[in-house]
């Protein structure tokens, strides 16, 4: 009788929520972007410090060659950019299949369909740009299935509401531990459809088997190598998926092959260019990272 009390208090305030991200997502664009995003902004930045020391610490020690100017112009783009992606977040209660094609562009390496004819692959991106576009995928890979992992949040009525927001006509939401098994069990396809595994591989990662150490950023960092050992596993095409921001609610995906799925490669290797892809676009424009999380927690 309790379960059934907790589930239905969760799924009511599911559903409220839901609306107001609607009411949000409804709202012209000129006021999500022009008037909400700047005051999120202010709020995060000015107000609640959010994560203030965090986010600079972080970017000092990434980038110790600039100026404190320089940090300063950063972590201010940074705020405005976080700000976005709440509004953006909030904004999927009223995403339909006309409008994501209206936000979305790829970039596409040159005989990507044929290489991926008749494949599973995996595409890896990161905390960078609005990751969750990403689910965009079957868009440009009609004849695809989207399997995407994450991590599930400890507030239950958090965690169905997101997953209610990221539902696309053509992908499953798995959480990363049952990954494996998933994508094992449904690898000759789903719905007719062979599998795109997507990966958000830049999550912080424990000092436990599976994770791998490299240098970036300036910092020697741990990152996952579950993509690298799916990959050699069963034999996956690999990408590395950047979403540029081409403006305020629209991204192109700009997808570059890492691996081909056959070559012989050392341990790590594969992981290793995920990283220095994922390197050099941050570099680029570092205000799209999402440093307000604690990037390295481990030595």
């Amino acid at each position: 009788m309790k379960n059934k009390i907790r589930e239905i208090y969760e799924n009511t305030m599911v559903g409220l929520l839901w609306c107001l991200c609607y009411l949000i997502a409804i709202l012209p664009r000129c006021v999500r972007y022009g008037v909400l995003t700047p005051f999120v902004a202010f709020i995060l930045r000015s107000v609640v410090h959010y994560r203030r020391y965090v986010i600079f610490k972080q970017l000092h020690d990434s980038f110790p060659e600039k100026s404190d100017v320089e940090i300063d112009e950063i972590g201010r783009r940074y705020y405005r950019h976080l700000a976005e992606m709440i509004i953006e977040t909030l904004s999927l209660a009223g995403m339909n299949e006309k409008r994501r094609r209206e936000i979305t562009e790829f970039d596409l390496p040159e005989e990507f369909h044929e290489q991926i004819e008749g494949r599973n692959f995996i595409a890896m991106s990161s905390h960078y740009g609005f990751w969750e576009a990403a689910l965009n995928i079957y868009l440009a890979t009609p004849n695809h299935y989207f399997v995407v992992a994450y991590r599930p949040l400890s507030n239950r009525i958090m965690d169905k509401l997101l997953r209610r927001m990221r539902n696309t006509p053509s992908a499953d939401v798995v959480p990363s531990k049952q990954l494996m098994r998933h994508f094992i069990a449904n690898r000759h396809g789903i719905n007719g459809k062979n599998l795109v595994v997507g990966l958000i591989a830049d999550q912080n990662c424990p000092p436990t088997k599976g994770c791998c150490w490299h240098r970036f950023l300036n910092h020697d960092s741990l990152f996952f190598d579950g993509g690298e050992q799916l990959a050699l596993k069963f034999g996956l095409p690999i990408f590395y998926v950047e979403l540029e921001r081409i403006e305020a609610g629209r991204y192109r995906h700009i997808y570059t092959q890492i691996y081909d799925g056959h070559e012989e490669v050392k341990p790590h290797e594969i992981t290793e260019r995920y990283v220095r892809c994922l390197e050099r676009t941050i570099l680029a424009k570092p205000e799209y990272w999402m440093w307000s999380h604690k990037r390295w927690k481990n030595r």
